[in-house]
């Protein structure tokens, strides 16, 4: 019976070490809620959510997408004499992400990532006016429109197995988006993650990331849910 609980209790441990020593998969999908944070003359706090996948075809090899939502609804109001106008504005921007990436081992529990993405930008804006005499509405039109404006992006990740249940991360990325209206189209910034398995397959994410977004300092950050498969 001693013989049998040692034999066992071994092969626990083993188990164990085995788990830890594992380096960081990339065959994931993975949800979170978002919380985008921009500094400057424009200033905003917004709150959204992500799905983001990988699949590791290859020793060395996989393929990523993301997309994250973020909207936002502002309103303001005129009055003239017994006239009043509403103004409504409903903004969504949407971020899309498809690549590919490579992995280079570091050592039994590390690994480091060099990806690229192409990357699409989809905002997209709704007007509503509204038109008040007396209090009693006279009028009520919506107006919307969006644009698409494209990108490239380049991501470095180092992550590493630090213990049998968490993985800790750092990344810098650059990115370079074509829209007209930026006076910067360079993009860049620097993130820091961790992730708790529950289990062999599911695991809580946070992550924080902050640098030059859309011409502005921009703070993100997320919590999420990953299934690894």
């Amino acid at each position: 019976m001693l013989f049998k609980n040692v034999a066992l209790l071994s092969t626990l441990l083993a188990c164990g070490a085995v788990y830890a020593e594992n380096t960081p998969s990339y065959q994931y999908v993975e949800g979170s809620v978002e919380r985008i944070s921009q500094s400057g003359e424009d200033s905003f706090s917004e709150t959204g959510f992500g799905v983001k996948t990988a699949w590791q075809f290859s020793e060395n090899w996989f393929i990523g997408a993301k997309w994250d939502r973020f909207s936002s609804d502002e309103s303001e109001s005129e009055s003239f004499d017994n006239e009043r106008f509403n103004y409504t504005t409903e903004l969504t921007l949407d971020r899309y992400y498809l690549g590919a990436g490579y992995i280079i081992p570091v050592s039994d529990v590390s690994n480091i990532s060099v990806a690229a993405y192409l990357g699409s930008y989809r905002i997209s804006a709704k007007t509503t006016v509204s038109a008040f005499i007396d209090d009693q509405q006279i009028l009520s039109e919506s107006y919307s429109g969006n644009s698409t404006e494209n990108s490239v992006k380049l991501e470095t990740l180092l992550r590493s197995n630090i213990s049998e249940q968490l993985e800790v991360s750092a990344k810098v990325f650059y990115e370079y988006l074509n829209m007209s209206q930026l006076d910067n189209k360079s993009q860049y910034g620097i993130g820091v993650g961790a992730q708790y398995h529950l289990g062999t397959n599911l695991a809580l994410t946070a992550d924080a990331t902050y640098g030059k977004v859309l011409d502005e300092n921009t703070t993100q950050l997320g919590l999420g849910l990953r299934y690894n498969f």
